[in-house]
């Protein structure tokens, strides 16, 4: 019975002290690169909320963006820089920057396409 005690403590201990504090900041308070990143690729969202987060010596942000009734939480990093945002909810699709495309092959890099032989 003494181990379950010390155990229990132990782990309630544990819990308390890498807990992630979590306190709501206006949007006024956020790193500006988080707002431009919000009004460039969340068009017609506004924030809703806003925490500043701290786990274990790092800090980050979360934000709510809401357009209508569509929710989106997004992470930033200390600095503000985009970390992830999470899935929408209902299948709904998040209006983000497309992903930057792939760098054309050089012609000397170009794998060569086999063409059929000419009619005779």
């Amino acid at each position: 019975m003494k181990k379950i005690f010390v155990t229990f403590i132990v782990a309630l201990i544990a819990t308390f002290t890498f807990a992630q504090t979590k306190t709501i900041v206006k949007s006024a308070d956020l790193p500006k690169k988080v707002t431009d990143y919000i009004t460039q690729n969340m068009k017609g969202f506004t924030i809703n909320k806003a925490y500043k987060m701290e786990n274990k010596g790092e800090m980050s942000y979360a934000v709510i963006v809401m357009k209508g009734t569509e929710k989106h939480k997004i992470h930033f990093d200390k600095d503000g820089n985009f970390i992830k945002s999470a899935a929408p909810a209902e299948g709904k699709k998040i209006e983000a920057a497309p992903a930057p495309k792939a760098k054309e092959p050089k012609p000397s890099q170009q794998t060569p396409v086999a063409q059929p032989a000419p009619k005779k």
